[in-house]
C-alpha cells in the first residue's frame, strides 16, 4: 500500500496518517523498497 501510494506521489505525512505507519517508516520503505520486502517476508 505503501509503495503504490509513493508511486501516485502521495505526500509521505499523508501515507503515515492513512497507513498508521510513522513518517520514519514510509521513509524507510521509500529508500529502500526491496529491504522492506524481504523484512515483511521474515515477519509473516
Amino acid at each position: 500500500m505503501v509503495q503504490n501510494m509513493l508511486g501516485q506521489s502521495s505526500g509521505v505525512a499523508a501515507i503515515a496518517k492513512t497507513t498508521g505507519l510513522s513518517r520514519q517508516t514510509v521513509y524507510r520503505i521509500q529508500n529502500d523498497p526491496a529491504g522492506a520486502e524481504a523484512a515483511l517476508a521474515n515477519w509473516q
